[in-house]
């Protein structure tokens, strides 16, 4: 399986360029996605064309209830 890393690595050796560069500009979205996800926003976040991050019914009431089963 691929990871972040091994595509970090790989596009920074194909383009010449830092790997802390490269890193940052990769895992943006990402990190952007946790801190959307930390927000009081109960708005579902789309990745273009990929896939859409949705939270649970019981979370969009609030976000800071205790998980249940």
């Amino acid at each position: 399986m691929i990871t972040i890393d091994d595509v970090i690595k790989e596009v920074s050796k194909n383009l010449n360029l830092d790997r802390d560069i490269v890193a940052t500009v990769c895992k943006h979205p990402f990190l952007q996605t946790v801190e959307l996800m930390k927000s009081d926003d109960v708005s579902d976040i789309l990745f273009n064309e990929l896939f859409r991050f949705k939270l649970k019914k019981r979370y969009k009431e609030n976000k800071n209830r205790e998980y249940t089963k």
